[in-house]
């Protein structure tokens, strides 16, 4: 099927609020250039003599005002005045008026903010729709995946383009309409011919790039790495027999770039990412430029088709156009190469690049969720970043020492500590806590510093209970001690003694098996045990109100010497024979 040929035009139809141009300022319409690209927002300069002050003294061209440029039926910008440049010359004036297409509003002002639970789709739809445009988004598996947790922390613009980075999407802007999808094959718009509408044509082509992209990440649902690997993509790539060794590459056909900076978070965003970086690589390896006569049918995205131009002759896939209007006439040049944006800075004046998908330093920020009981994992926490915004993390897993299979510390923050954030490979997407902070309102209750040396360290709870090392240098200072909130109940292993303590009423058991030692909260004392065995080098006194023995079977008591003595009635007696033996017995 032969493509559609050029359109003969001679001037461009300029619309203003909706209606034509007046006969003014169109007698004074000396140029005019409209740049489009991918990626970026159009933006269109009308040129004008401006003698006597008769347009920059006018209201015409105020800021907001509504134009429209048409080239036979085709609409080449619709945007609003944003700007104008007065020259004057030798008493001379020109005026020169800046359009930009609508996408320019989502250049203007940052926004910090979260969305949970979402497509790629659906955060595109929303930021068009708030913008005042319309959406048309593609249906490609990245950009309809569900995404847990998605942070924005730039303008519309640069969140929107990363967006196409991370998914290797197209997108632009044209009248009401926001357009965002992956790349497609389409049938030439025109043909361009060398010597007929065809004035002027040039390609490059590079084989040095690679031919594989590997994109390797770590998966915190399956514990398990993912792995994403591209060798060859659909992308749509020139069709002239020049470039077709430079595409695919001969030099080292295995030529591969193993990468994990991009921090995917499962399989299928591994792969895309690949896919996205090869595609790169073979979309830059060819760029091809032309000039022709005004065709307003070439734009950003479509296919044209080269002829008369020897071996470069084949279909090329435009990213960028320029239509501009002079003395010279009506012509058009175009660029068929790498669709990543350029001139992004001369062309909105911006600063420095900032990311939503990237935080490479690290934030403190206030716990205000703990455990992600919809995961069942209670091992998370959400944290406010207040310093980017006020806005909320995803769930964010906790650092914890010795971390591993029903093992490890675990010391959860709680809601309102303040805490440090490190984002894994910089990915806002996945957060971990590192560790707690003290600050002006939250304080130790001990630090264990004295004389500029650290003496104790401390592990304190909510309520006050602590374990504590004592490292001072006197024997009493040195220890391991374990109190409960309000400090009656301790226990304290010294280097220069061991004490345990607890108030009255508060019962002690220490048991081993079925042997036991009792203290009742009363203060009776219970030992028991197979056998009990009372030793000392020394003496061994037993004193009470009153002493009672009793054994089930036999009571025996031996020594060098025994006495016993009562200072008052003293009865010894048997249900049996009672025998009383010795080398002499005396009974007084």
């Amino acid at each position: 099927m032969t493509a559609p040929v050029v359109e003969t035009l001679v001037a461009p139809i300029i619309k203003v609020n909706g209606q034509d141009l007046g006969a003014v300022a169109l007698n004074s319409l000396s140029g005019m250039r409209i740049s489009r690209s991918m990626r970026l927002p159009a933006r269109c300069v009308l040129q004008f003599e401006d003698a006597g002050f008769a347009l920059s003294a006018g209201t015409g061209f105020a800021v907001g005002t509504e134009i429209k440029v048409i080239a036979g039926s085709t609409v080449l910008i619709a945007g609003q005045v944003t700007g104008i440049d007065l020259d004057i010359d030798r008493g001379v004036p020109s005026l020169a008026v800046q359009v930009d297409d609508l996408a320019f509003k989502l250049t203007l002002g940052s926004k910090v903010r979260t969305f949970t639970n979402v497509t790629y789709s659906n955060v595109i739809s929303t930021i068009a729709r708030e913008n005042g445009l319309t959406a048309q988004v593609g249906s490609s598996r990245p950009l309809t995946t569900q995404l847990e947790y998605l942070l924005q922390s730039d303008t519309d613009f640069g969140f929107i383009d990363e967006i196409a980075e991370r998914t290797g999407c197209d997108w632009w802007v044209l009248e009401n309409t926001l357009h965002f999808g992956p790349p497609a094959e389409a049938a030439p718009v025109a043909t361009l011919e060398m010597g007929e509408n065809l004035l002027r044509f040039s390609l490059r082509a590079n084989a040095l790039h690679p031919m594989k992209a590997t994109v390797r990440g770590w998966s915190q649902k399956l514990k398990q790495e993912v792995v994403g690997i591209v060798a060859r993509t659909t992308v749509p790539l020139p069709t002239s027999a020049a470039v077709q060794g430079h595409l695919q590459q001969t030099l080292r056909p295995a030529a591969e770039v193993i990468t994990s900076s991009s921090t995917p978070m499962d399989v299928a965003e591994a792969q895309s990412i690949a896919g996205q970086l090869a595609a790169s690589w073979r979309l830059g390896a060819v760029t091809a430029r032309g000039s022709a006569r005004i065709s307003p049918v070439i734009a950003p995205g479509v296919a044209v088709n080269i002829a008369n131009v020897g071996p470069a002759n084949g279909t090329y896939h435009v990213t960028e156009v320029e239509h501009t209007y002079s003395a010279r006439g009506f012509e058009t040049r175009f660029t068929a190469g790498d669709r990543a944006p350029t001139g992004l800075v001369d062309r909105l004046g911006g600063g420095a690049a900032t990311s939503s998908f990237r935080q490479l330093g690290l934030v403190v920020g206030v716990v205000t969720a703990v455990g992600d009981t919809r995961n069942s994992d209670l091992s998370k926490v959400k944290v406010k970043f207040t310093a980017l915004g006020d806005v909320e993390s995803g769930w964010a897993r906790v650092v914890s020492v010795g971390g591993g299979a029903r093992r490890g510390v675990t010391f959860m923050p709680e809601i309102n500590d303040e805490v440090l954030v490190a984002f894994e490979g910089g990915d806002v997407r996945r957060p971990l806590v590192i560790g707690g902070l003290f600050n002006g309102r939250d304080v130790a209750d001990e630090f264990g510093v004295a004389n500029n040396k650290v003496e104790k360290r401390r592990i304190t709870s909510r309520l006050g209970h602590y374990v504590e090392l004592g490292d001072g240098t006197a024997p009493a200072a040195q220890h391991i001690a374990m109190m409960l909130a309000g400090g009656a109940h301790t226990v304290r292993l010294g280097k220069d003694k061991l004490t345990a303590e607890v108030p009255s009423g508060t019962p002690v058991t220490i048991k081993s098996g079925t042997a036991s030692f009792d203290i009742s909260d009363s203060g009776a004392i219970t030992i028991s045990g197979t056998s009990i065995t009372l030793k000392a080098q020394q003496d061994v006194t037993i004193e009470g109100l009153n002493i009672l023995t009793k054994a089930k079977v036999k009571a025996a008591t031996s020594a060098t010497m025994f006495e016993a003595t009562a200072t008052a009635t003293a009865k010894v007696s048997a249900s049996g024979p009672l025998v009383l033996g010795g080398a002499i017995v005396k009974v007084n």
